[in-house]
């Protein structure tokens, strides 16, 4: 009997023990130093993206389908962090989570990347934890759909979370140069003949000087601090030595450490186009993520950005203005004030609830057609949320040929030249609650 009590005594000791050592570990997956952070950038698959990042749960990003398996988004933490898991609300959209999701997490862009946690989304909001890792990049990619709610994939905001407090797991082979965001120094250089994409002459060209580009990359300084929104690489002759990926990080000094992204996404035919949030930079620095093939270099003729209007309409003049000759719109009013010498007229919705209203221009035959421009100017904020661009040659089969966002002042979409007739430009989703979509006047170019 003594044996048995002794025996029974013992391993009450050491479940006691086991216990109060599992609860030391689960204390030691957050610490009180724990928080969540509001990305430095966020990029990826979804749709309007940066509406993750307002502080506002009435607007999202979305998938734009629902068979979304596959899609990411990756979330920048601006430095490396004790990363211990991501956040998404999905605001007014509670039923729009995804059916499950891997998260993966880097201390550099170009990785290697380690994964943390994968699970299912949960109605309201999605949250992955895991033990700190080090890491200043997040990954989440959906690795099934919502059968419950067959909804699209919605969210309001997005959050990382971290732990200053805890002792981190090191990703191996990451990168420890103090700049994880960087690629290694073998390949980090800059394009040859830089001063050639700024003299204003056609046929001149800073280029890669052969197709393993990755990692090069050109810096440019305007001189002065300006408000930009957008970056425009003219390949010009050299049309397609377009970069595969790359992204545009600014600054206001040259200071490495304050150099942050605002934009990544892929290069262009002739044209490679980046568009952002307004931000004030001197410097602006354009690396190239992935090379296109073992043929093509990087190649920039000119380029621009919108600081300076001029450079836009000076642009804009490189190529040749069609001629409406026939315009019709539905939601929007007075359309015939975009095509005529009147500058103070306007079409405009007159509400803010404007998704699905469109504008057709005919240019009443076959011509070539690269660029359409809205000018929302001097309503600057009356531009669309994000708008599709279509063309037809005889009115009834349309196929679109640009998606993507409006911008402040003038939303500027650019694609490979076609052959058309028709043009019609629809809102596929509003702003906000509050501005309308205006035009003051509609240019199409090619």
């Amino acid at each position: 009997m003594r044996a048995k009590f002794l025996s029974i005594t013992l391993l009450f000791g050491l479940t006691i023990t086991t216990l109060l050592t599992l609860n030391i570990r689960v204390k030691a997956q957050q610490t009180a130093q724990s928080r969540a952070v509001t990305p430095a950038n966020v990029s990826g698959d979804l749709l309007d993206l940066r509406n993750t990042l307002d502080d506002r749960l009435e607007t999202r990003a979305y998938s734009g389908k629902k068979n979304y398996v596959g899609m990411n988004f990756t979330v920048d933490l601006g430095s490396e962090q004790n990363v211990i898991g991501v956040s998404q609300d999905h605001g007014r959209w509670p039923t729009h989570y995804p059916g499950a999701y891997k998260v993966e997490v880097a201390a550099n862009a170009n990785g290697p990347w380690l994964q943390a946690w994968e699970g299912a989304g949960v109605r309201g909001e999605s949250k992955a934890k895991f033990p700190a890792i080090r890491a200043r990049y997040i990954r989440v990619t959906a690795t099934a759909v919502n059968t419950t709610f067959n909804d699209e994939w919605s969210i309001a905001e997005i959050r990382g979370g971290i732990d200053p407090g805890q002792t981190p797991r090191v990703i191996p082979n990451a990168t420890a140069d103090g700049n994880p965001g960087s690629l290694p120094p073998a390949v980090t250089k800059s394009l040859h003949d830089a001063a050639a994409a700024l003299d204003g002459r056609d046929g001149t060209f800073a280029s890669s000087g052969t197709p393993d580009y990755a990692g090069m990359f050109y810096l440019w300084d305007l001189g002065g601090e300006y408000e930009i929104s957008r970056v425009i690489q003219i390949h010009g002759a050299k049309s397609e030595d377009f970069p595969a990926e790359y992204k545009i990080e600014v600054s206001r000094t040259r200071d490495e450490s304050k150099f942050r992204e605002v934009w990544r996404g892929n290069g262009q035919a002739t044209r490679s186009v980046a568009r952002f949030a307004p931000v004030i930079t001197r410097y602006i620095r354009i690396t190239a993520l992935r090379n296109r093939d073992r043929t093509h270099w990087w190649s920039i003729d000119e380029l621009r950005t919108n600081h300076d209007p001029e450079a836009i309409d000076r642009d804009e003049d490189n190529l040749t203005p069609r001629t409406i000759r026939a315009i019709t719109a539905q939601g929007l009013s007075n359309i015939n004030s975009v095509t005529d010498d009147n500058n103070t007229t306007r079409a405009t919705t007159d509400n803010a609830r404007y998704a699905g209203s469109w504008v057709q221009a005919d240019l009443g035959g076959s011509y070539t057609v690269s660029r359409v421009v809205q000018i929302h100017q001097p309503d600057d904020r009356d531009f669309p949320g994000r708008y599709r661009v279509e063309v037809s040659s005889d009115g009834n089969r349309w196929r679109t040929v640009f998606e993507g966002s409006g911008e402040r002042s003038r939303s500027v979409a650019d694609f490979p030249a076609v052959r058309t007739r028709f043009i019609r430009i629809t809102a596929t989703d509003t702003q906000n609650n509050r501005q309308w979509w205006s035009i003051y006047k509609l240019k199409i170019r090619g």
